[in-house]
């Protein structure tokens, strides 16, 4: 452990969450690789910032989200690739902050979903975008848009 500071964790989760947002509201997909580059730079960004209890707790709730999520995708709650992102962002959220981020994740699916919505009935906006699999798939939001959005503001609050 290097005692490096923790929002080094931002870059990365800023970079991989705006590929998961694209990928999501353009394909309805959040690519297996967006999930193991996120996963993948906790694992060596949190092995340098925390210490080996913290770090082995962190990686422990991603294995926790991972499995809920599974379940979770099988009865139809959430789609697949919104659970493996989920357990791949969990690590970055420490423990002691789960309902702060619930609540962020809260906030923002009301603002995602209302954004969303707001492009669909803007005349002329829409038009650039028209061909993204979000507006056509009918009862489904691609909530990476949201999990990515709130990991960034959670890490962003925390700096």
């Amino acid at each position: 452990m290097l005692d490096l500071p923790e929002y080094l964790l931002l870059p990365p989760a800023l970079i991989i969450g705006i590929w998961v947002a694209w990928s999501d509201m353009k394909f309805m997909r959040i690519p297996n690789t967006a999930c193991l580059a996120l996963f993948a730079s906790f694992l060596v960004l949190g092995f340098l910032i925390f210490d080996l209890n913290e770090y082995g707790i962190r990686i422990a709730q991603g294995i926790i989200v991972l499995i809920g999520g599974f379940f979770a995708t099988s009865i139809g709650l959430v789609g697949g690739g919104d659970s493996k992102y989920a357990a791949a962002l969990a690590p970055f959220v420490a423990l002691s902050d789960i309902f702060p981020f619930i609540f962020i994740v809260g906030i923002i699916s009301i603002i995602s979903i209302g954004l969303h919505k707001l492009v669909g009935i803007t005349p002329g906006l829409k038009s650039y975008i028209k061909d993204w699999d979000s507006w056509d798939i009918h009862g489904m939001f691609p909530f990476g848009i949201t999990l990515a959005g709130s990991l960034v503001v959670y890490l962003f609050l925390n700096i």
